[in-house]
């Protein structure tokens, strides 16, 4: 059953459709070397440097019934789109899915809760919200379910963003915080105009890459959030640190087993930087990649994440073989870019609950960084709860014993 039509506000249609997303690990440090270019279309034509942001708004929707998407404790399931302001600061289209409870709304509407997934790669089809039985990026699309049913079951709306560039215009800006907020702000914005039945309380939760866009959402002015009260944060291990890295993957002069998943994200860092940079975009296509390099660009718009891994693409490739004759200068503007959008350097209020988990064998966001992040944010006056268990990057998210527990945290913030 779809959300009645009773109950939605008016909405504009519009048109579009589009592209990419992220991840990250240790290796990222490789990014420095990698890239997708920025759409000329995606550049501001206002000569102000204050952006005009779009009111968000959900302009198309559609009924879905595979359970794949649609989960069992989910009354009804949308695939939706939403206006919104890309990363360079000009209008554009964003998709995800709305799931409404089987329970009736409380007197005050139903709490929402945005969750944010994690990488899944650069291509139309890459989308949690196009997932389906058999795609090789399921695993990573539904690395959230076991937290989403039990909001769900809680009577919580659920909104799952596919982020920016991700099927839809423009490319995605991975780990780029400012366009990962906007995301999930907009589409937080867009469901609560779309359906009156929804109250003001809020939570928002991710996963890697979705950990860092909860945080970013989280840490912006409340003004941002509109009639909405943010009550709480949960960041599953969530990236931090990673210019730190870029030295120490970035000669390694073999490819092959282990190396290609750090292609691959490197593949998708890079992209995500030039997406968010024009001169970062211009200096990787003139001397900041190599030959080999360059030649495989197109395929982060055509390719998701395990496929960007294989031999015939950025897994083929070592990393020293992807730096250009200006690869240095490169990866020095990478480093800058990366260093200012680390979740080490956001601030939140002090009123606000924030979680943080991590995997003490997570080799993606190493525990030790994980809970320094976690330690830094208390210095700063930042109310953390903070939990690790025995688990690896993507058991953080899908270990049922540590949904649970996020889940009743989250909950329990209401």
């Amino acid at each position: 059953m779809t959300v009645p039509t009773s109950h939605p506000r008016p909405t504009r249609r519009a048109g579009g459709r589009r592209l990419a997303s992220g991840f990250l690990a240790a290796g990222m440090a490789c990014a420095a070397v990698l890239a997708g270019a920025g759409p000329s279309w995606a550049t501001p034509t206002g000569e102000s440097p204050a952006v005009q942001r779009v009111v968000p708004r959900i302009i198309d929707t559609e009924s879905v019934d595979d359970r794949t998407v649609a989960l069992p404790q989910a009354d009804s399931t949308l695939r939706v789109r939403y206006t919104s302001t890309s990363v360079r600061g000009v209008p554009t289209v964003m998709s995800g899915t709305l799931l409404t409870p089987s329970t009736p709304p409380p007197a005050g509407g139903w709490p929402l809760a945005v969750w944010n997934h994690m990488t899944v790669g650069a291509a139309d089809d890459c989308a949690p919200s196009a997932a389906h039985a058999g795609h090789p990026e399921l695993p990573r699309m539904v690395s959230g379910d076991a937290i989403v049913s039990r909001l769900l079951d809680a009577g919580f709306v659920v909104a799952r963003p596919d982020f920016e560039g991700i099927g839809e215009p423009g490319p995605h800006p991975y780990l780029i915080g400012d366009s990962l907020a906007r995301s999930t702000i907009d589409m937080a914005l867009a469901t609560a105009d779309h359906d009156a039945r929804i109250g003001r309380d809020v939570v928002v939760a991710g996963h890697s890459e979705g950990a860092v866009a909860a945080l970013a959402a989280a840490a912006r002015p409340s003004s941002e959030w509109g009639r909405l009260r943010l009550r709480a944060v949960s960041a599953l291990a969530p990236p931090t640190q990673v210019a730190d890295l870029l030295d120490a993957a970035s000669h390694v002069p073999v490819a092959g087993p282990a190396v290609n998943e750090l292609m691959g994200l490197a593949a998708l860092i890079g992209s995500g930087a030039a997406a968010a940079d024009p001169a970062f975009d211009e200096l990787m296509d003139n001397g900041g990649l190599s030959n080999a390099a360059r030649a495989l660009r197109p395929q982060v718009e055509t390719r998701c994440y395990a496929d960007l891994t294989a031999p015939d693409s950025f897994g083929g490739l070592a990393p020293a073989q992807l730096l250009g004759p200006r690869g240095d200068e490169m990866k020095q503007a990478l480093t800058t870019i990366l260093r200012s959008n680390d979740v080490a350097r956001l601030r939140f209020s002090p009123d606000l609950p924030v979680r943080i988990d991590s995997g003490t064998v997570d080799t993606v966001s190493p525990q030790l960084l994980v809970s320094g992040l976690a330690r830094d944010y208390r210095r700063a006056g930042v109310r953390v709860t903070y939990a690790d268990r025995f688990t690896g990057h993507a058991g953080v998210a899908t270990d049922r014993d540590t949904a649970a527990v996020i889940a009743r945290w989250l909950v329990s913030q209401i």
